[in-house]
């Protein structure tokens, strides 16, 4: 067993595609003017990993010892193993662990291990996996080391309390600039038969109880398990690779019997297991091209950073109230590419759709934002009701709509009116956007789209504000105004997350405005 741990030919070419040599370089010159705590921000299959392998690979050449550090040990074998397909000379941390090569400067260790035992060698860098996930020992850890590099990866930096722990966000792509290159998969959504939320009760963070999650998700295992079948043979004319969130081990353990009653092979990988070799051995088997396991229920162990681009279906069984980051790590397992051509469904069965839709999509066409503001995300609770199934279900065949197209059948929602009336004047009306108009004057395509202007002039004053956010919100609704001045900003846009992206058209317009409000100051 040993050799299967030693070093390999490498089987990949490191080599960063152009928004990742961008993240690289915006990671070195924020170290140039001083910030040793960095987060990038990318979502879910963007690269993550592969920029810091090449982060380690560069440490290694410069003979500095490097500490990749993951939240959870199921994770060491995955990072350890595209390392070796990098040809990255690394060891492992972990008792037992057969990679214990504590020579190596490049070393993967995780969280739980880090608690429990010193370092050979004190790091000069450490990237920090999945670093929403805020363990005391890790910070303090971290803190303790003032002159070294430390670089955080997340997808969702939602957590209260990280814009104390890290200098900045470098935000890489959104979701969908990524989708719309082909770099990541998008699924197709289905609201499928789950739970009334009178079922849940709240814990003491107001989020629903695993417990009563799973009561109630124990009741309709079968029609998960029927709903499954159904779907991938619609899709794919049998079953596909497939990942399943349960609410606790009890309930994974049903599900497994469901999908069992039809003949599919489904284990169930848990927090509770204290065998991380048969833990490993399940999830190599998994990635096999051949699997006899049709699917992996987790509980607690795949929500983040399990990689397995072969997936092509999600089904989530565990509902959340408040935790957007949760719902998008999990959607985020079935988006990574595999070959040409991939195809993957997401089932939902815990009302997270129904709940996290709206917000789901904003952050994956607008991103994350700035980490002072991203912890509003998890913060407030979500519900269900007839309006937000209306919202964001489809009534023709129960997927989920964006805006008012649904990303399974293509329905779209008819519009009430194909005109509005504004001030006197007939307008078109555009699905999504606000109706404004601008100053008397003013001439730019972008007009057309105030919110894409209002990003820009968010971007704009959020990297040259020295008073602070809601300082910086204030001077970018000034200059809002002075593009807009007889019209309302639409509920929620105040305080609506920084774009990772902006047009360079509003970016124009936004440099324009502010050097006119300057020479009119000056006169």
């Amino acid at each position: 067993m040993l050799d299967l741990y030693r070093h390999q030919t490498p089987s990949k070419e490191l080599l960063l595609r152009d928004y990742q040599t961008e993240a690289v370089e915006a990671l070195r010159e924020g170290i140039r003017q001083g910030m040793k705590r960095q987060v990038l921000v990318a979502p879910t299959g963007a690269g993550k990993t592969v920029i810091a392998s090449h982060l380690l690979r560069e440490a290694d050449r410069k003979d500095s010892y490097a500490l990749f550090l993951v939240d959870r040990v199921s994770l060491v074998d995955q990072t350890s193993a595209t390392l070796d397909d990098y040809g990255i000379e690394h060891g492992v941390i972990q008792s037992n662990h057969p990679r214990w090569e504590p020579r190596c400067n490049v070393q993967v260790c995780s969280i739980q291990t880090l608690a429990k035992r010193r370092l050979p060698r004190i790091p000069s860098l450490i990237v920090y996996d999945e670093c929403h996930v805020r363990y005391k020992s890790s910070m303090e850890y971290m803190a303790s080391l003032p002159d070294c590099v430390k670089v955080g990866l997340t997808a969702t930096p939602f957590t209260r309390g990280m814009a104390d722990d890290w200098d900045r966000a470098v935000n890489v792509r959104t979701t969908r600039s990524l989708i719309n290159d082909g770099h990541l998969v998008e699924p197709k959504i289905y609201v499928a038969k789950s739970p009334d939320d009178s079922r849940y009760e709240r814990n003491s963070f107001g989020e629903f109880s695993e417990k009563s999650a799973a009561s109630a998700g124990i009741e309709i295992v079968g029609d998960v398990a029927s709903e499954w079948h159904g779907k991938v043979h619609e899709h794919f004319g049998g079953p596909v690779k497939t990942i399943v969130f349960a609410a606790t081990v009890e309930h994974g353990r049903e599900l497994c019997s469901a999908f069992a009653g039809l003949d599919y092979n489904f284990q169930q990988i848990s927090y509770l297991d204290k065998d991380d070799s048969e833990r490993r051995e399940k999830i190599e088997a998994f990635r096999q091209p051949d699997s006899a396991i049709h699917g992996l229920v987790s509980c607690g162990v795949l929500t983040r950073g399990f990689d397995v681009p072969e997936v092509q279906c999600g089904v989530s069984c565990r509902p959340y109230r408040k935790s957007l980051s949760s719902h998008l790590q999990e959607i985020g397992r079935v988006k990574r590419p595999f070959g040409q051509g991939k195809k993957a469904i997401w089932l939902d069965h815990s009302g997270n759709v129904e709940r996290f839709a709206i917000d789901q999509f904003d952050v994956w066409d607008h991103g994350a934002g700035e980490l002072s503001h991203a912890s509003k995300h998890d913060s407030k609770p979500r519900e269900r009701t007839t309006k937000t199934h209306e919202q964001v279900v489809c009534p023709e065949c129960s997927g989920a709509l964006r805006g008012n197209t649904c990303m399974s059948c293509g329905w779209e929602r008819p519009a009430r009116s194909g005109i509005v009336a504004v001030d006197g004047e007939l307008r078109e009306f555009s699905p999504g956007s606000a109706i404004m108009q601008p100053r008397p004057g003013l001439r730019a395509e972008v007009l057309n789209e105030p919110r894409a202007v209002w990003g820009a002039a968010l971007a704009y004053t959020m990297a040259r504000s020295r008073k602070g956010e809601q300082a910086a919100r204030k001077w970018a609704y000034g200059v809002f105004r002075g593009i807009y001045p007889n019209d309302k900003m639409p509920f929620g846009w105040f305080d609506m997350p920084v774009p990772a992206l902006v047009r360079p058209d509003a970016e124009s317009l936004i440099e324009r405005e502010i050097k006119r409000f300057r020479k009119r100051g000056a006169a």
